[in-house]
């Protein structure tokens, strides 16, 4: 019985081993993280970019209606018309980054993806040393 459980777990052993990663695939999968974490960092970045210029035009718009909330109504729609499209520019220019992050981002990935299935196909072409 000894015997038997010792001949299974070698088996068990031998056929783990056997389905260790090649040195190219391990570089694929850390070429595959490193720019997924790059793509997110630029994605992160240009969402806060955006988010600070829509606060800032927001701000503005509400002073401007705050310092003419009392005037004539005439004067007063003026004004309300003002910081509706200082809004919308702010709103237009923070879409434009967060366009512009995404679009990068997706670059990077897609550059990493080629770079590590390039690598994935080194492994696939020549005989690889596994490690264990």
């Amino acid at each position: 019985m000894k015997l038997a459980i010792s001949t299974l777990a070698l088996s068990v052993c031998l056929a783990a081993a056997g389905c260790n990663d090649s040195v190219y695939d391990e570089q694929a999968d850390a070429v595959r993280d490193n720019t997924q974490e790059y793509a997110s960092d630029v994605r992160d970045e240009s969402q806060s970019t955006a988010e600070a210029i829509r606060d800032e035009s927001q701000q503005a718009a509400e002073n401007i209606r705050d310092r003419y909330e009392s005037a004539k109504p005439a004067v007063e729609d003026n004004a309300e018309e003002r910081a509706d499209a200082i809004e919308d520019r702010g709103e237009a220019k923070a879409d434009a980054i967060e366009e512009r992050g995404e679009n990068k981002a997706d670059q990077i990935e897609s550059q990493g993806e080629d770079k590590a299935d390039q690598l994935e196909e080194l492994d696939d072409d020549d005989a690889v040393n596994e490690i264990e």
